[in-house]
């Protein structure tokens, strides 16, 4: 959990590969591959395990490694050329080091690679290690774990009590490449309700803001989470504090499980076109009680993701069954 006195996200990006980066060098994957089994054998609850373990795993049928499949080696020597240890790889390569480093995976692991492919917005053609996937019953090639966990997985302790925040909903964000984003704000930025606008680019446009601190996002009672490239990289500390998520329904999913929000329960959800957002904003104002139980909600919601010997398991239990459904679990 994030301490707001200490919430940089340069600071905990440089923590985070000062830690990793040592381990993926020089780390023997074998003292990974003996603790495996003691892993697995856990004292968790099996079916809350395993319920998410099928959520992010749909595949029930035995597949092939497409020909482009890698295996650990292979993906270490393509990134080690690309001088390019992105948080993405990092995370997958740490979990693959449990298995035989013989075994091919199929994974998109460079952000950029991820969106120029259009993963982001259709499905790929093999059971695919991603980020994050379309929302749908066809999303089963698509298979989610926490990947860029230092960016997104960021949860917060907000000091500030919902009846003594502002009574505007708030949003800071790039435009770029984002159409709706850029709709959003050039349409609603006069709106007295609304305290939101563009940072990025620099551009000399009336809806251009100042960088607003997290810390200062919290002054509000309403928090606008918007997909970018694909999710809403601010949904998971919004979830997490004390101001009610405000968002048209997802149509994108990660390890956060965003399929699994519904409206009234664990943020309120505004028209793809934010026609009613102002009408939203202005009801719930008013509606003190249910606010503080959406809030209530949507931090029971983010608490199953703290639980990192959980989280964990329930990767290694994904990776266990890929291996498996493609006949390399030994």
């Amino acid at each position: 959990m994030q301490n707001l006195k200490s919430s940089n996200a340069k600071r905990q990006k440089l923590l985070y590969y000062l830690y990793y980066t040592p381990l993926v060098y020089f780390f023997p994957s074998i003292i990974s591959r003996l603790r495996l089994k003691n892993i697995l054998n856990h004292s968790f609850q099996e079916e809350y395990i395993q319920s998410r373990v099928r959520y992010y795993f749909k595949k029930t049928s035995n597949f092939r490694v497409s020909n482009k499949g890698k295996n650990s080696s292979e993906l270490f020597w393509n990134q080690f050329f690309k001088n390019k240890q992105n948080s993405h790889f990092i995370d997958f390569y740490m979990l693959l080091q449990f298995f035989n480093n013989c075994n091919k995976v199929d994974f998109i692991y460079s952000t950029k690679a991820y969106i120029d492919s259009n993963v982001a917005k259709k499905h790929p053609s093999h059971p695919t290690f991603v980020k994050s996937r379309p929302i749908g019953s066809d999303n089963q090639n698509s298979i989610l774990l926490k990947l860029n966990k230092v960016k997104l997985f960021h949860f917060i302790k907000d000091p500030k009590k919902f009846e003594n925040k502002k009574n505007q909903a708030v949003w800071r964000g790039d435009i770029r490449n984002n159409s709706i984003r850029k709709y959003f704000v050039k349409n609603f930025y006069k709106s007295p309700l609304f305290d939101i606008g563009q940072n990025k680019p620099n551009e000399n446009v009336p809806w251009m803001k100042s960088f607003m601190s997290i810390r200062d996002q919290l002054d509000y009672k309403f928090i606008f989470c918007l997909e970018g490239k694909c999710i809403s990289t601010n949904l998971y500390w919004a979830m997490s504090s004390n101001s009610v998520c405000v968002m048209p329904e997802p149509k994108y999913e990660s390890w956060f499980m965003e399929g699994k929000l519904k409206d009234g329960v664990h943020y309120i959800k505004v028209k793809d076109d934010f026609s009613d957002a102002e009408e939203k904003i202005e009801f719930y104002i008013n509606e003190n009680d249910k606010c503080l139980e959406i809030i209530d909600n949507a931090q029971k919601f983010v608490r199953q993701f703290k639980d990192i010997k959980q989280e964990r398991l329930i990767q290694l239990l994904i990776l266990k069954q890929y291996f498996k459904s493609t006949g390399q679990y030994e």
